[in-house]
């Protein structure tokens, strides 16, 4: 028996609209559910002092709307659509993504625009400081059963101090009482103008009907001022931060600034990444879980004092850290260091072809994987366009081919043989030599 299938390669379409907004989409390439999104170019390191919280207080409230609709009806419309809504931010975007039959997009889409760009009410803004307390209180409360809860807020604060990158994501405990609807308000429009937002969709079946649908609910939008806003560029400045939590384990983490994304770099980065893997105790090994990555082979299986160490690699528009994390018993905190200072060094040594060609493949099938979801793909889609302007997913598994042991083991010593931040927490913080040392022992 022959089936002969319509096999349909998906397009790609986009168009600016008048008033600043641009709209992209992916065609429908399989029968299924309407996925939508409004991702924006505003995240934690656009927050100040004086208003750290407000995309907490957002997120918080993001279906208290006013206009067309109320909370209940928008939950309703969720519900009633089997569908999804949910708004995501971090340290530079934020993300509203939808998910509906085709029936329902006109109302999800309006909704959307509701809750995305529509400035918070008196009562919402109420709201919204009594759940970002409960949000610290929350996070506070489960610290208490994850003492390294905090590292990665702790860690980009030492690396860029309180401001850009460094600003906390659930914004600062001692500012909840500043937010007011005129602080969202006023946050809302210095930052989410229609150059900074970008429109997706994926599996319309006409590019043309979604863009008169974007320009039908946003085309009086030219109230929004359009801000000659620059964002402060994130600077590095490194350091260490000790800090003590009740716990018998000693996490150290060790960063050296890498490269933003646009940098032909990022790929290296990527693989160092995935050559020194992540490993912890309790699960290591079995097929296709990494098993022959560094921080198995070289780390867990030959120490004994090694609880989990993996590898850390973040990329920002403009700057990135890529460094490890181990931890282990606080007795042996130490040799944790060294053991770990050793690992970061190999990368400057040349790769095995064995090695290097296992890493790329397990890179690439992770990207992979990654993409079929059509969510998680539409997503991709808009920040890879939203960061380089032009669309260019499809080129990832041939750079990461591209990339040589030489060009790794380049990148490895420029970033080793910059100024280090280091984040030491646990019980046993005063037995890891200070940062002067580990800059030492690196050159």
């Amino acid at each position: 028996m022959w089936v002969r299938s319509n096999e349909l390669q998906a397009e790609y379409n986009v168009t600016d609209l008048s008033n600043g907004f641009t709209v992209l989409t992916e065609s429908q390439t399989f029968p299924g559910a309407v996925h939508m999104g409004m991702l924006m170019d505003v995240g934690t390191r656009d927050e100040s002092m004086e208003n750290s919280g407000s995309l907490l207080a957002l997120k918080n409230t993001y279906l208290k709307t006013l206009k067309h609709t109320n909370e209940t009806i928008n939950y309703g419309m969720i519900q009633m659509s089997g569908g999804d809504f949910q708004m995501e931010y971090d340290q530079e975007r934020t993300y509203f993504k939808a998910n509906c039959i085709e029936y329902d997009v006109t109302d999800m889409f309006q909704m959307m625009v509701d809750c995305a760009l529509e400035p918070r009410s008196v009562l919402a803004a109420n709201v919204a400081r009594s759940k970002n307390q409960k949000s610290h209180d929350l996070h506070k409360h489960l610290s208490k059963y994850d003492p390294f809860a905090d590292n990665q807020d702790l860690l980009l604060r030492t690396a860029y101090g309180y401001k850009t990158l460094g600003m906390p994501r659930l914004g600062l405990e001692n500012n909840v009482g500043n937010i007011d609807a005129r602080t969202m308000q006023q946050f809302m429009m210095d930052n989410i103008t229609p150059k900074k937002v970008l429109i997706v969709a994926s599996g319309v079946k006409s590019h043309r009907e979604y863009v008169d649908l974007v320009r039908e609910r946003l085309g009086e939008l030219h109230g929004v001022p359009e801000h000659l806003y620059e964002r402060e560029k994130a600077e590095y400045i490194g350091g260490e931060y000790r800090t003590w939590t009740e716990s018998p384990q000693t996490n150290i983490s060790l960063v050296f600034e890498s490269c933003p994304w646009k940098s032909a770099d990022v790929q290296a980065y990527y693989l160092m990444q995935t050559l020194i893997g992540s490993a912890t105790a309790f699960s290591s090994g079995g097929p296709g879980k990494g098993m022959y990555c560094r921080a198995i082979t070289n780390l867990m299986q030959q120490y004994d004092f090694v609880d989990s160490a993996s590898a850390i690699n973040s990329h920002f528009t403009d700057s990135g850290l890529f460094g490890m994390s181990i931890e282990g018993p606080g007795s042996h905190s130490n040799e944790l260091l060294q053991v770990m200072l050793q690992e970061l060094h190999r990368l400057r040594e040349p790769i095995p072809d064995q090695e290097l060609a296992r890493a790329k493949n397990i890179l690439k099938m992770n990207v992979l994987m990654a993409l079929e979801r059509q969510d998680e793909r539409l997503e991709e889609i808009a920040r890879n366009f939203m960061t380089f302007g032009d669309l260019t997913f499809a080129q990832y598994c041939d750079r990461i081919d591209a990339v040589t042991s030489e060009q790794i083991n380049q990148a490895a010593s420029k970033a080793l043989s910059g100024k280090p931040t280091m984040l030491v927490t646990g019980g046993a913080i005063n037995l890891v030599p200070s940062i002067t040392d580990v800059a030492r022992q690196l050159n």
